[in-house]
């Protein structure tokens, strides 16, 4: 018993630490330069912080990826397309960075890496769609509260990006909320 507990602890303490991290490196990297003038790709990619946005990219992908393989996990979910969705979304938050995105030296890789954008967030509020359809067969007072909340996070973003145009501000919203939205679903899962 004392393991389990441990394991717990740990698990818990793990869980904490990587969805802290997201939005702190986020939060971080995106103001670095004016979140209403550029955004995170336009930082990563003009002010020869390339690397940085890579690592970026790369360590929020796959933190995100770990924390809610982590949910599904603890929710006994075992949707194996979501699970894909989840792995694809990462793979293209990935691609997004690595791919350059200066429009006026290759207009080509600069919509691929739109591309690779829209997709990594399609995927991603995907996955976690199915995920939410099935807390319904759990708990529909979590269903209901975790769908209000991605639908914040998702139609927030769209929001501020049609308000405000293509800048880092629907990007730190996406990825704050997001991050604060997986603590607390989590919070509610580990209720049930």
């Amino acid at each position: 018993m004392k393991n389990n507990e441990n394991d717990v602890f740990l698990g818990s303490f793990f869980a904490g630490f990587i969805i802290a991290i997201v939005p702190i490196y986020t939060f971080w990297f995106g103001t670095l330069q004016n979140p209403f003038d550029y955004t995170l790709s336009m930082i990563g990619n003009r002010f020869d912080r390339m690397n940085e946005f890579i690592i970026w990219g790369t360590v929020s992908g796959i933190l995100l990826f770990l924390y809610i393989i982590n949910l599904f996990r603890e929710a006994a979910f075992q949707n194996k397309r979501a699970r894909r969705m989840l792995v694809y979304s990462t793979i293209f938050l990935v691609l997004t960075v690595i791919t350059p995105a200066v429009e006026e030296i290759n207009s080509v890789t600069h919509r691929l890496h739109a591309v690779f954008g829209a997709f990594f967030a399609i995927f991603l509020s995907a996955s976690l769609y199915f995920f939410i359809r099935y807390l319904k067969t759990v708990n529909k007072d979590v269903f209901s509260r975790s769908m209000i909340y991605l639908n914040i996070v998702v139609l927030g973003s769209l929001s501020l990006l049609i308000a405000f145009g293509n800048n880092g501000i629907f990007e730190l919203f996406f990825f704050l909320t997001l991050s604060f939205y997986l603590w607390i679903l989590k919070r509610w899962i580990n209720q049930l």
